[in-house]
């Protein structure tokens, strides 16, 4: 998947209506709450057979975090 696709795949799940950008921090998003996180979660199992805990989530700060999750997956 091109980078510039997940981008776009990101926005729909957190349903934004601004785009979403590599350096943005997701505590900056209003819409960055436990349902988008559970979103982000399922999204990755399906696509990208990446398991993600609320754990995780402490550690994951940016846009550019989760593209570095999805591994080799986005390109």
């Amino acid at each position: 998947m091109k980078k510039t696709d997940f981008l776009v795949e990101l926005e729909d799940i957190l349903q934004r209506e601004e785009p979403c950008r590599e350096e943005d921090a997701l505590e900056d998003y209003e819409e960055w709450d436990s349902l988008s996180k559970m979103a982000v979660m399922a999204y990755y199992d399906k696509n990208f057979n990446v398991k993600i805990s609320l754990q995780d989530f402490q550690e994951i700060k940016t846009v550019n975090d989760l593209i570095t999750l999805a591994g080799d997956k986005i390109e």
